[in-house]
């Protein structure tokens, strides 16, 4: 396993306990490296939406379980923040997470939907927006609508 999956493997498990515990959702962890320092990055959500205090109390809370496990070896920041609203769905917690929000979805063939996200099946790689199914190999942009929320 590249260290990078560790990392990512590692801080997504610390992570979602901690925010379950916290009452939040984990939508992703990312890990970035650029020769220097890393950039771990840890987006959360609530119902009603997350607030900078939120995020601030879980990077707190965060960040004493990253010192105690201490499995990262290089210099790194941490960052909690929100999914944001133009945020594109790709992995399928972040698919799971938008189930009953309004998304925008950019076919491979141009063409354009807005709906809500009402449906996925992560084993047949389906989504149905509305009363339309499509298969994600269809999709070139999932991403929530926040012109419509």
């Amino acid at each position: 396993m590249k260290v990078e999956d560790f990392i990512v493997k590692k801080a997504d498990e610390l992570a979602e306990k901690l925010a379950k515990k916290m009452g939040y959702y984990l939508v992703d962890v990312d890990w970035k490296f650029n020769g220097k320092k890393g950039y771990l990055r840890i987006y959360i959500d609530k119902h009603g939406g997350i607030t900078i205090r939120d995020c601030e109390r879980f990077s707190r809370a965060f960040s004493d379980i990253l010192d105690a496990e201490d499995f990262i070896e290089v210099p790194y920041v941490l960052e909690v923040s929100s999914p944001g609203l133009d945020r594109k769905l790709v992995k399928p917690r972040e698919i799971n997470w938008a189930l009953g929000k309004k998304v925008r979805v950019i076919l491979k063939n141009g063409e354009t939907l807005r709906g809500k996200l009402n449906y996925y099946n992560e084993e047949e790689n389906v989504i149905g927006v509305d009363d339309r199914f499509l298969k994600f190999d269809e999709v070139a942009v999932l991403q929530l609508d926040w012109e419509r929320r």
